[in-house]
């Protein structure tokens, strides 16, 4: 963490760390989805990278960015935020709206509080090269976004949150997918600093 608070980066690696979000729920994230008032923030779509085909080949011509439905039914959900990213929230829509000052008419304002200086969504890889880039410039062992969503699942698991929780929090599509996943870590005995409570259960699920 404290080589990540000076980076560009560090809203969207809470939220990997501290929300459970996947990659494309964080990149997929809009300014409508966060509710201050109640500090909650609703899961509802995911960004996507697909391959454009060349015709009658097998090789790809590029990637074409695109907003979907989340993964599964219970990935659409509603998270408690922690304080911290509340204000990194609150930050971030500040530097937005510096951007939109400094693009003009050339913003691309789709609401995305995860964006390139112009508007439009990263690229489904920028999140991981830039783990890449930190974890090797702080001599720290690599790690991907989905890595920090397991590390977060593995903290409450070893807080004794219930399965059934996590699995929510997660998105997953069932509770034994969540238990394949962590079986490993339930049978460990190794304990975690308490810094996760109930902040983390989600305040509903939306179907």
């Amino acid at each position: 963490m404290a080589a990540a608070v000076n980076s560009p980066w560090y809203l969207e690696i809470l939220l990997a760390l501290f929300c459970g979000l996947r990659k494309g729920e964080i990149i997929g994230l809009k300014a409508d989805d966060i509710d201050f008032q109640t500090e909650t923030v609703h899961i509802q779509r995911q960004i996507t990278s697909n391959p454009i085909i060349n015709k009658g080949s097998s090789d790809i011509e590029e990637y074409i960015v695109e907003e979907k439905q989340p993964k599964t039914a219970n990935s659409d959900r509603i998270l408690k935020l922690p304080s911290e990213i509340v204000e990194e929230l609150r930050e971030r829509e500040e530097l937005i709206d510096k951007w939109k000052v400094k693009c003009g008419s050339d913003y691309h304002d789709n609401g995305y509080i995860s964006c390139q200086e112009n508007g439009l969504p990263h690229a489904t890889s920028a999140m991981n090269n830039a783990l890449s880039k930190m974890c090797k410039r702080n001599g720290l062992p690599h790690i991907t976004v989905h890595g920090l969503r397991h590390m977060y699942a593995t903290i409450l698991l070893e807080q004794g949150v219930s399965l059934v929780k996590i699995s929510a929090l997660l998105g997953h599509s069932s509770v034994n997918t969540t238990f394949e996943y962590y079986c490993d870590q339930m049978d460990e005995n190794n304990r975690i600093m308490a810094f996760m409570n109930n902040t983390f259960v989600p305040e509903e699920n939306v179907s």
